[in-house]
């Protein structure tokens, strides 16, 4: 479920989700979005009334230094980033349209195996399970599709969520691309620009498919990912599902 703010882009509920025997996500404790950076005083007032109990940031220092988080009253703000230093890892090209979807597609490979990236997922995992009881937990990058996108994507992969559930959920980031696309069409008259937003903002079905493959090719499947590269075994997966399932 979307939810509309000042100054928070992209902002959604996991809860509800369903699984295909029927269990779904409790409402109000699994929360997606974009930075805070900008959110107003009201955007903070509501989190906390959600009750958000803590904040993860996987933006990079740059992104951190230029539009710092607004504090949530009694929650904590941790920084996972996948990647610290984002232009170290994809310098950002953005001469054609095509050089940005390359660029993009080569991130989720990124993601998927450097070790900064399995740490920082590694990490989430953790705080997720250890996250205090009926307080929400929110996380976000930049504009809440990427990096944010593998983190819902290997939560949903835990919990036992069909693949195309999985993608669909991840699919769901147009709905908000659409819109800033729209916006932009009648502010920018250069061709080029659009056609190069048009690859930025969206989240494609492709790079998703292709993370998946990266962790299969790797590991054998994303269950033995999940176990050998981010400690989230048996065990851990019966937490979680005791704690964001209904």
């Amino acid at each position: 479920m979307f939810y509309g703010f000042d100054g928070i882009e992209n902002f959604r509920d996991l809860g509800g989700l369903a699984r295909s025997d029927g269990a779904r996500l409790k409402e109000g404790l699994l929360l997606r979005s974009g930075h805070l950076g900008r959110a107003s005083a009201a955007d903070l007032a509501r989190l906390a009334e959600m009750g958000v109990g803590l904040v993860i940031d996987m933006r990079d220092r740059g992104e951190r230094r230029r539009a710092p988080d607004r504090a949530v009253a009694g929650a904590e703000n941790l920084w996972l980033p996948p990647a610290p230093d984002l232009n170290a890892v994809i310098p950002f090209r953005s001469d054609t349209p095509q050089m940005v979807h390359k660029m993009f597609h080569e991130f989720y490979r990124y993601l998927a195996l450097h070790p900064d990236a399995i740490g920082a997922y590694e990490a989430f995992f953790q705080r997720l399970l250890a996250a205090e009881a009926d307080r929400a937990v929110l996380w976000h990058c930049s504009q809440g599709k990427d990096r944010t996108g593998v983190g819902a994507m290997l939560l949903l992969s835990a919990l036992g969520f069909e693949r195309e559930t999985v993608l669909d959920e991840y699919m769901r980031t147009n709905e908000f691309a659409q819109k800033q696309l729209e916006q932009l069409r009648f502010t920018r008259a250069d061709e080029q620009e659009l056609a190069i937003m048009a690859e930025v903002f969206p989240v494609f079905e492709e790079n998703a498919r292709y993370y998946f493959d990266c962790v299969q090719i790797e590991y054998g499947s994303v269950q033995n990912y999940l176990e050998l590269a981010l400690n989230v075994g048996p065990e851990e997966i019966a937490r979680l599902e005791a704690r964001y399932l209904a």
